[in-house]
């Protein structure tokens, strides 16, 4: 189920990767250089997801995430990211993802 989950993430284009420093771990293909995010595939979100060092969040709606969520992600609208929320060292891996449904 996980991986048919984040299979339908990355389709739908929405999974991102906040992160200093990571481009050694997950490649630099699909970084925009004025951008601090960066799009995965399923197979690198896969990796990301083995760590238990990264912090996942959702960033669906209420319905979408009772639906269905990632194991351990954190439901985090970005109208509600404000200091103290994220984890305070820089040094965290966050991956954030999303999911339109039409």
């Amino acid at each position: 189920m996980k991986r048919s989950l984040l299979r339908s993430l990355a389709l739908a284009a929405a999974v991102l990767l906040l992160a200093q420093g990571m481009s050694a771990a997950s490649g630099e293909s699909g970084k925009n250089e004025n951008e601090p995010f960066k799009r995965l595939t399923v197979d690198e979100a896969e990796k990301l997801l083995a760590d238990p060092n990264v912090r996942v969040y959702d960033g669906n709606t209420d319905e979408v995430y009772l639906k269905g969520h990632l194991p351990g992600a954190v439901h985090l609208l970005s109208r509600d990211m404000k200091e103290g929320v994220l984890p305070a060292d820089k040094e965290t891996v966050l991956l954030f993802y999303c999911h339109n449904e039409r």
